[in-house]
């Protein structure tokens, strides 16, 4: 693997556990078992799926595709550890409360209103954290 590449993994593999954190009003994270069904990358995504960022998932570079499909569904053990789906569902749950904590302590410390800053949780909007706010970071780590 050159060094390009193993950049390009990283950033695609952190923005799909970020896809993955995405939850829906009963904190499920939808996208995994979305990415455990698909062999491939889907190559049309519906406007439905957007909130989701599962359009983004085209972009995602189908080698790193394939392999966090292979290890949610199957399994590797790895020193330390054993990385399968309960460790995604993990991490997505994991990643989604770091944001949630980040969003509230920043508006228990500095915003002035409501809408200030850091809207990270919309509570009339799902999935959280706000979809919007990920596509821009999920988009610059597949750029």
């Amino acid at each position: 693997m050159n060094q390009n590449y193993g950049t390009t993994g990283i950033k695609h593999g952190i923005a799909m556990l970020l896809m993955m954190a995405l939850e829906d009003e009963n904190h499920q994270h939808l996208n995994i078992d979305y990415i455990s069904s698909l062999g491939t990358p889907p190559e049309v995504s519906v406007g439905a799926e957007a909130k989701w960022l599962r359009d983004l998932i085209l972009v995602v570079d189908p080698k790193i595709y394939g392999q966090i499909r292979q290890l949610v569904n199957g399994g590797l053990a790895v020193p330390g550890g054993v990385v399968d789906r309960q460790l995604f569902e993990d991490t997505a749950k994991n990643i989604s409360l770091i944001l949630r904590g980040l969003s509230e302590s920043y508006h228990a410390q500095y915003a002035i209103t409501a809408g200030d800053g850091l809207t990270l949780w919309d509570p009339n909007c799902y999935p959280h954290p706000s979809c919007w706010r990920m596509r821009e970071a999920v988009g610059a780590l597949l750029a």
